[in-house]
């Protein structure tokens, strides 16, 4: 069991820094062909890529393999977690943003629930079995950072929705 953990740690380290945004450069060619079929990238290790135009396809797909493994092991919804976040926030809480993500490693739901009195807290809870794993209040300038960063992954439909009321 455990041989199978390492490998699965291989494969998904390999994946994270295979598909880590990559910044792709294609060379531009004089001619009929506008764009090398080469493209190369480097990851934020520094290790530089090279994909080439070919259409390789295997017997495993390593990303419906990763995935499965991982889903294998989540036994709590992000909806459980949410309602159990805002449990241990108290009366009057409401979970406001929550996602699945890594820390340290680890696969966690990181979630941020607002108080009766306004302030948010951050909550870490475990995928698998639901235990929290942090709970702690937010400062001011943590709560606007989160604000914002909601605010901006937001941005092109708030700007579709106010183009569309004329603003």
């Amino acid at each position: 069991m455990s041989l199978t953990f390492v490998i699965l740690g291989a494969l998904l380290t390999w994946c994270i820094i295979s598909i880590e945004a990559p910044a792709t450069s294609g060379q531009m060619m004089t001619g009929p062909s506008m764009m090398n079929k080469n493209m190369s990238w480097t990851t934020k290790s520094g290790m530089t890529h090279m994909m080439k135009g070919e259409n390789i396809t295997g017997s495993i797909n390593l990303m419906s393999t990763i995935s499965k493994a991982i889903a294998s092991e989540v036994n709590v919804s992000l909806s459980e977690a949410s309602s159990s976040a805002e449990q241990n926030v108290g009366n009057g809480s409401h979970a406001v943003a929550a996602h699945i993500g890594e820390e340290n490693g680890y696969l966690v739901y990181n979630i941020f629930v607002v108080d009766s009195n306004g302030k948010m807290h951050k909550i870490i809870i475990d995928p698998s079995d639901g235990k929290i794993l942090l709970s702690r209040e937010l400062s001011g300038f943590e709560s606007m950072m989160i604000m914002h960063q909601g605010m901006m992954m937001d941005r092109g439909m708030m700007d579709r929705g106010m183009m569309d009321r004329g603003w």
